[in-house]
């Protein structure tokens, strides 16, 4: 489990609720507070969730070294001023060796970590909106394991001035032991804005997003900074850039809108020998 923890700072557990969905979101480096308007907002911000008036479905698989692997399933639709959504986040690593002292493995072992979320959001005007997630957590190491709950906060505000406003406090809560001692949750502080300029000349759309991403536990901030180009809402290409993270900083991706159907694709390399990852969305949307 070690190359969960190394991924990341800090000294608390459930590791993978730090790690992003989304292949649009990853390949804008998670500056995605103020952008989201599919159902991956049951993740970074409950109260995006009334950005989207029509149902909609989201699906994302993810590879790491060591056969990481994460999936992520959400849904989300809208009746009036309220909407809903349900998400599933469940991230593994298969075969681990056990070992009591050096030598050859005595066998192996998985791991398992999951988060079961039901999500809300009231939009109080056309401007501003709030929303709230309440999570189910599991994990397991070898044959322990542990469940615990979470709460995340958020709210949206659409400017005068077309600038998108975004804030969100993510995983307040708690777990119950794992063998003697109980994992501590990596509450998160997400303050967000983005900007959407449309292009005529380029029959395209340009987006400016940044998130501050403050660890309470760590006590240490994360610029995350993204862009996207969409062409005719045919072809997305994005870029994105955090800082302050010891094993990762640039991503990129590209995206891909046929009617209903949403195809991503983001790639986020990461440095200390942790190899890269490629994630793969796909998102219905039923108008």
């Amino acid at each position: 489990m070690n190359i969960q923890l190394s991924a990341q700072t800090g000294q608390t557990g459930l590791s993978f609720l730090k790690f992003g969905v989304g292949g649009r979101a990853l390949g804008m480096g998670e500056a995605y507070s103020a952008v989201a308007s599919d159902p991956t907002a049951t993740y970074y911000n409950p109260a995006a969730l009334s950005r989207s008036e029509y149902p909609r479905v989201h699906l994302m698989h993810r590879e790491w070294i060591q056969d990481m692997k994460t999936d992520f399933l959400s849904v989300s639709t809208s009746v009036n001023d309220i909407s809903l959504g349900v998400s599933v986040n469940i991230t593994s690593v298969n075969d681990i060796p056990l070992r009591k002292v050096s030598g050859p493995p005595l066998g192996t072992f998985d791991s398992r970590n999951a988060a079961f979320g039901i999500s809300g959001a009231y939009k109080i005007n056309p401007f501003m909106s709030f929303g709230i997630t309440a999570k189910y957590l599991y994990e397991k190491i070898l044959v322990d394991e542990a469940t615990g709950y979470a709460f995340d906060l958020g709210g949206f505000y659409q400017t005068p001035w077309d600038v998108q406003l975004a804030l969100s406090v993510n995983n307040l809560g708690s777990m119950n032991a794992l063998d003697k001692e109980a994992s501590k949750l990596p509450t998160s502080i997400r303050a967000g804005g983005a900007y959407q300029l449309g292009i005529e000349s380029m029959n395209g759309n340009l987006t400016f997003a940044t998130d501050v991403v403050s660890f309470t536990l760590e006590k240490k901030s994360h610029l995350h900074l993204g862009t996207e180009f969409d062409y005719r809402n045919l072809i997305a290409v994005r870029f994105g850039y955090q800082t302050g993270y010891d094993a990762k900083s640039f991503s990129t991706g590209i995206g891909i809108h046929y009617g209903m159907l949403q195809l991503d694709y983001a790639f986020v390399p990461f440095k200390s020998d942790l190899s890269t990852t490629h994630t793969i969305s796909l998102g219905f949307e039923f108008k």
